[in-house]
């Protein structure tokens, strides 16, 4: 959905820091943006980095995505939705996490696992100058296979694709055949899994 909202630049903000940002605008422009958002409340969106320690690859998928209308490839990624994906009382995990596994589960058919935050807590990230949605990026190290997993969206044609080595990944993100969102979180994640041993 696209608003359309009015910004009247001020010449002083504040960063979520409390760093002083001073902004100079000598005509004091006024500028309407067109703002997109989702359909729904959400709490922002996750994006999964699958991981196999074992193989030493990772589980991505490709799909059809209407924006560059073309198929590319990306990771499992979804909506956090109020209700559907409530935070499990007396477990003690955010909601974006609980959205993670649903999503991990609908679109690579895969649970468990280790999984790791890839921004510090409580942070997630805006998806770009436009778009109000924040992304909180995971990495999950050996999940297991489900063979009976949650349904996908009516709306996705996805493939799943399993056994992607490092290099390939970022070939496929050097050659465009990643989508932006996915070659961040893909980058972010083989960083984790350097600091963890995983990858050199």
């Amino acid at each position: 959905v696209s608003s359309p909202i009015r910004h009247n630049h001020p010449s002083h903000v504040t960063d979520r820091k409390g760093h002083d940002i001073h902004r100079v605008h000598p005509q004091r422009k006024v500028i309407d943006f067109d703002i997109i958002d989702q359909t729904h409340t959400t709490g922002g969106a996750v994006i999964i980095f699958a991981w196999n320690s074992t193989s030493k690859t990772a589980t991505i998928i490709r799909e059809y995505m209407p924006g560059p209308h073309r198929v590319l490839g990306g990771l499992a990624a979804g909506i956090v939705e109020e209700g559907k994906h409530s935070a499990v009382e007396g477990v003690g995990e955010p909601n974006t996490l609980v959205a993670a596994r649903y999503e991990l589960e609908e679109e690579c058919h895969l649970a468990g696992g280790t999984w790791y935050r890839l921004t510090e807590d409580g942070v997630s990230v805006p998806m770009d100058k436009y778009v109000v949605t924040e992304i909180t990026p995971y990495l999950v190290i050996d999940p297991q296979h489900v063979l009976d997993p949650r349904p996908l969206d009516h709306e996705e044609d996805i493939e799943i694709v399993a056994g992607i080595s490092v290099e390939e990944i970022l070939q496929m993100i050097r050659e465009g055949d990643f989508n932006l969102v996915g070659g961040w979180g893909a980058m972010l994640a083989l960083e984790k899994l350097r600091e963890l041993g995983e990858t050199t």
